[in-house]
């Protein structure tokens, strides 16, 4: 019954652009209440936190790609929060990736399921492969600490194929937009990559999506969501 909002733009404190997120509780008459206003601990200017929000039990994960942890310019951030029962939002921890750099945008996607969270960084650059992406996941523990748990990336990743421009946990499967993924040899067609989280915390690839009809640019899997067994693909410029 909790809705989360993001709004990137938003000038927090003054802040350009620092980024805010709106949480509302649906009442059962159908009405929407407003609970609080959600901000960085260490705002700063062009974070652009709430560019991607993820709302799961009562834990908030929201992103703020364009944030420079430990300076390292636009390498991005998750921030992790928990609705309390009277409404009010707690400060848990801050998520950055253990090998951030330059302007890899970590949080442009989040997903949160169950004790896991998924967060991308679609311009990330892993095996050395420019603008490749990746994801990565962690898991909630009960304590409130986030555990590493792998770093995921596309079994035939490309240069500026941007996996993870788009990420969706449903319980332990994973779903990963690669809009700009060249299946087939079709520019920027797109594709998403499945991906089962096992209990020992092994990462599995399942298989990769394509589209039936699929065309150059058309920008298959810029949007991802998995809900039990069925996976829902958006492609935005077919």
């Amino acid at each position: 019954d909790v809705l989360a909002v993001g709004a990137p733009y938003s000038d927090s404190g003054g802040l350009t652009n620092a980024g805010a997120a709106y949480l509302y509780k649906v009442e059962q008459n159908g009405s929407v209440t407003y609970l609080d206003k959600v901000t960085a601990p260490d705002a700063a200017v062009d974070d652009h936190f709430g560019a991607s929000v993820s709302h799961s039990g009562d834990v908030l994960a929201v992103g703020a790609h364009y944030s420079d942890p430990g300076g390292v310019d636009r390498a991005g951030a998750v921030y992790l929060y928990k609705l309390e029962h009277n409404g009010s939002v707690t400060y848990l921890d801050k998520v950055v990736a253990h090998d951030g750099a330059i302007a890899d945008r970590f949080g442009a996607s989040v997903s949160r399921s169950g004790d896991l969270l998924a967060v991308a960084a679609h311009f990330s650059d892993p095996g050395g492969i420019s603008d490749a992406g990746a994801a990565y996941l962690y898991k909630l523990e009960q304590n409130g600490t986030i555990t590493y748990i792998d770093k995921v990336v596309a079994p035939d990743g490309a240069v500026n194929d941007q996996f993870g421009n788009s990420v969706s946990l449903s319980r332990n499967v994973l779903a990963v937009g690669a809009n700009k993924a060249d299946p087939g040899g079709i520019a920027d067609a797109g594709a998403a990559y499945l991906f089962k989280v096992e209990q020992n915390g092994t990462i599995t690839y399942i298989d990769k999506v394509t589209a039936p009809d699929a065309a150059s640019e058309d920008n298959f899997a810029l949007s991802v969501s998995m809900s039990g067994d069925v996976l829902a693909v958006g492609s935005n410029f077919s």
